[in-house]
């Protein structure tokens, strides 16, 4: 871990700067006794022989004034100093935790898959100078993906980029038996704590929708095929007042003016295409293709029902 030094470089409160940085990683590695921190320090040439323990007795006093603390060598520890505590670990309080996980709920409202993974990969770093087991097991319990397969979620995420096929192994709600899927991923999609596969199943030539968490493995990724001919909807929609501040792949303004703008939109999913829409609300109007746009008029009156029994209530 260490090498030797060369004294004639170091003065003495270099000595002792060194010994203290050295005495604490050899704790941090494992308990060690006074017989042992000596050899170990005269074997890197930053105590001599002669030198009584009373050196090393400073030299563990200087580390307890940082914020260490180490217990005593006694028969209890097998005579040994044993690291208890250092000043590298956190200590979230109670009310901390709960000002964090609110946090948390607002960011993953409006956070993608990308994003979602990145805070994950944080919250398991700081999880990792948590001291209090049950506190950093409470830590870890922020992310919502924390009982995820974040490995599946990343492949998936590679096989949507480079548009490849993936033959998965499925089980569907209900489901006795695993269903083997050849499936061209398309998108995934976070909704109310859940992640969902969208993508276009090649053996019944339809879109689907796949809970991740029922994907037991992927069998085979493989490119796209040449011949692959992808079931598209075409949408062209008015959006009033503002612009199209966060266009999708597939969206494209054609014509702008006083009124708002033009946006002809490219989706794989009807399902998708439905809830892109719905998410501007009055502002956006579909133009075309008119089957899509009375799916959508319907869309709403069905919501207006709900809405009028509810307040009728």
């Amino acid at each position: 871990m260490f090498k030797p030094v060369d004294k004639k470089d170091l003065s003495q409160i270099s000595l002792t700067g060194m010994r203290a940085i050295v005495l604490i990683g050899l704790l941090m590695v494992s308990p060690r006794s006074l017989e042992e921190i000596r050899q170990i320090f005269i074997n890197l040439n930053i105590m001599e022989e002669e030198n009584s323990d009373d050196i090393l007795r400073i030299d563990l006093n200087t580390i307890k004034s940082m914020g260490f603390e180490v217990s005593r060598a006694s028969a209890k520890t097998d005579y040994k100093y044993v690291l208890l505590k250092h000043p590298f670990v956190l200590e979230i309080a109670k009310d901390e935790l709960l000002v964090l996980k609110k946090v948390y709920k607002i960011i993953k409202s409006n956070a993608d898959i990308q994003t979602l993974i990145l805070f994950d990969e944080l919250v398991r770093k700081i999880a990792t100078f948590i001291s209090d087991s049950d506190t950093r097991e409470e830590f870890l319990g922020i992310s919502i993906l924390k009982n995820f397969d974040i490995n599946l979620i990343r492949t998936i995420l590679s096989a949507i980029k480079r548009e490849e096929i993936l033959d998965l192994v499925y089980r569907k709600a209900g489901a006795k038996v695993d269903a083997v899927k050849e499936i061209a991923a398309q998108n995934l999609v976070f909704n109310n704590d859940k992640i969902y596969l969208y993508g276009y199943n090649l053996q019944s030539e339809d879109s689907v929708v796949f809970n991740i968490q029922r994907i037991k493995s992927i069998l085979k990724i493989k490119p796209k095929k040449e011949d692959f001919d992808q079931k598209v909807i075409k949408i062209k929609f008015h959006l009033r007042g503002f612009g199209l501040d966060t266009p999708e792949a597939g969206e494209t303004v054609v014509e702008s003016g006083k009124n708002g703008f033009i946006v002809e939109g490219v989706y794989h999913n009807e399902f998708l295409a439905t809830q892109r829409m719905l998410s501007f609300g009055a502002r956006c109007t579909v133009l075309e293709p008119l089957d899509f746009r009375n799916k959508i008029i319907a869309k709403l009156r069905d919501m207006r029902t709900i809405y009028d029994s509810e307040s009728s209530c």
